[in-house]
């Protein structure tokens, strides 16, 4: 008995025994594959990071070349050679700089501009050969320096480490002849004041920077009045050129919370190499080119008197003078083209496509469907559509254009005037396809006695130019919808010399989902009513917008050589003078009335038409791994 149980304990010791030594072995073998794992992933981050910082040092580096007498100075470049000098840059003077390195594998760089990717350096990364690419299509690569590149970094694990791990990171830049102020998505070369709360997604430049948490708004009866709100919130960095006592102003707004407590506050960055646009040179040229394209050349002489002979010279001089006039009234059964030397009234016309060219003021008055031609005129141009869709070529007018569609109005080329230019839509939904010069003052307004949800509305594809202020108010703006169904839609780039005042658009709506839902962007859902405007809004002075009764949302930019002033909340607002009760409960976490969402894609349309400056500026895209 005494026996059995000794072989009994005996049995038990060596089982425990044995369990233990398994559980001891287990704990060791997870102990020594964690330490394993840890070692691949801090590996993993290390290369990573190094991946990163190539990538970052090679922009640097191109950037560093973009200047006069650098090898990329735009004086030297051509459609043809681009390419070739990059590549040239890339191999001579960045990879060498690698070789050594116990982290890079292998750099190149790849031309994602056409319909497809080009590897400008051949084999030299194999593994950038397999990767999938997104394209751009430019059309325009024969005529712009305009390149979109993605730099390739193929990195790897110094062999004396455990956990071989390879990592790609890829990095898309836009090398461009544009100015700096496209590469923002907010900003002022002077004083950037945000008052309120508006929410900006891209980085922000400013000289120096205001913010306060009371947004100003302005009454009908044109009082004055302020509206508490949470601080401005910006997903990106500010940039500035450096100056000490700004750059210090601008790093206590960020050390003592002044920015919108739902999202991290921005990093204070420099830019040393902002490029400014010469506005009269540029327009200059863009309206040499819309004149010169309906024999109008004006050999860089913009004058009103220049313009006035020009017309009367190439096309009022050669006897064909077609005046059929009934009490200055055209007849409305004419067709082809009509001269006249003295202003005249088109009440309606019969047949489509009638060119109007008048040495006088030109008059239109429809009550019903018209399709016009082109209309030049040595005076002034005055549309009123009362009922009846209207369609209309260039439009010249060495005097005023006013444009007043209370039925649907659609602008299908260039619109040049030497004077001031009014645009009113009320109650209807015009379109401007081409683009529109202004000589002076430009405004474009609807109906200010609106009840109820703002109906008065233009659509664009266009870029316009006015030298001199730009109101914009009361109304919708919204970009041209896509013919083919796809969800793209056209872009407005405006340009201004004068002031710029932004105000009561989309009046009073608002998104049927009120509250924040998208951490990373705090941007509306995409399946919400209201659609960004594709625009980006540039002054050569300064600029006042308004994101308080307004509801402002756009993919693109807005920026002023001047001082900027935003005025935004957050929230519903159904009526101005009720507004400070509206807004009582906490505004924190609702979508903001003013939203700028940085869209390089929108410059990348319209390039053609955009100012020049003296040299190639970078615009730094995404950063993939993989």
């Amino acid at each position: 008995m005494f026996m059995n149980q000794r072989g009994n304990a005996l049995l038990t010791v060596l089982i425990t025994s044995l369990v233990m030594v398994t559980i001891g072995m287990a704990i060791m073998s997870s102990t020594i594959g964690g330490a394993k794992r840890t070692e691949v992933r801090e590996t993993d981050i290390d290369i990573t990071y190094e991946g990163i910082k190539a990538v970052e040092e090679i922009s640097a580096k191109l950037i560093s070349q973009l200047q006069p007498t650098k090898p990329l100075d735009i004086d030297g470049l051509t459609t043809g050679n681009i390419n070739t000098k990059v590549t040239d840059f890339i191999r001579t003077d960045i990879i060498p700089s690698y070789k050594s390195s116990d982290s890079i594998k292998c750099i190149t760089i790849v031309d994602v501009s056409g319909d497809r990717a080009s590897n400008l350096l051949g084999d030299q990364c194999e593994r950038a050969n397999t990767l999938q690419y997104h394209t751009f299509g430019l059309e325009f690569l024969n005529t712009n320096l305009t390149r979109v590149y993605e730099i390739i970094v193929n990195t790897k694990n110094p062999d004396a480490e455990e956990g071989k791990v390879e990592k790609i990171v890829r990095k898309r830049i836009i090398l461009s002849p544009i100015p700096s102020f496209l590469k923002y998505t907010l900003g002022a070369r002077e004083l950037l004041e945000l008052n309120g709360s508006p929410h900006l997604v891209g980085n922000v430049y400013a000289q120096s920077l205001d913010i306060s948490e009371d947004a100003n708004y302005q009454l009908s009866n044109h009082k004055d009045k302020k509206v508490a709100a949470p601080f401005p919130s910006i997903i990106g960095d500010i940039y500035t050129s450096y100056d000490k006592d700004n750059y210090a102003q601008m790093k206590s707004l960020v050390d003592t919370n002044q920015f919108y407590p739902h999202v991290s506050a921005p990093n204070i960055k420099q830019d040393s190499q902002f490029t400014d646009i010469s506005f009269d040179q540029t327009y200059n040229d863009e309206v040499g080119k819309a004149l010169n394209s309906l024999d109008l050349s004006l050999n860089n002489n913009l004058t009103q008197a220049n313009l006035r002979n020009t017309i009367t010279r190439n096309f009022l001089t050669d006897g064909s003078l077609f005046l059929p006039l009934l009490k200055g009234i055209l007849d409305p059964n004419v067709q082809g083209i009509v001269k006249a030397d003295r202003s005249i009234t088109v009440k309606n016309l019969v047949h489509s496509g009638v060119d109007l060219i008048v040495n006088g003021d030109v008059n239109i008055l429809a009550d019903s469907a018209m399709n016009i031609g082109n209309i030049i005129s040595t005076g002034n141009v005055t549309i009123s559509n009362v009922s009846g869709d209207m369609s209309i070529g260039n439009i010249v007018a060495a005097g005023k254009v006013s444009i007043e569609a209370n039925a649907p109005i659609s602008l299908k080329e260039n619109i040049v005037s030497f004077d001031n230019m009014t645009i009113q839509s009320q109650n209807s939904t015009s379109r401007i396809e081409g683009n529109v010069f202004s000589g002076k003052n430009l405004t474009i307004q609807g109906d200010a006695n609106d009840q109820g949800e703002e109906d008065d509305e233009m659509a664009f594809d266009s870029v316009i130019y006015a030298k001199g202020k730009t109101s914009i108010s009361n109304l919708n703006i919204t970009g041209i919808k896509n013919p083919l169904g796809s969800d793209t839609s056209g872009q407005l780039i405006l340009l201004s010399k004068g002031e710029l005042l932004v105000t009561r658009m989309n009046e009073f709506q608002y998104y049927t989902d009120e509250n924040e839902k998208k951490e990373t962007d705090l941007l509306p859902d995409p399946s919400e009513n209201i659609k960004p405007l594709q625009a980006f809004l540039y002054t050569d002075s300064d600029a006042t917008l308004y994101g308080v009764g307004s509801l402002f949302y756009v993919n693109g930019g807005v920026f002023s050589k001047g001082n900027l002033t935003i005025n935004a909340v957050r929230g519903k607002v159904d009526d101005m003078g009720r507004i400070e009760t509206d807004l009582f409960s906490n505004q924190e976490e609702k979508l903001s009335r003013f939203i700028v969402h940085y869209n390089r894609d929108v410059l990348l349309s319209k390039l053609e038409a955009l100012p020049r400056v003296e040299s190639l500026s970078l615009i730094s895209d995404e950063i993939i791994v993989q």
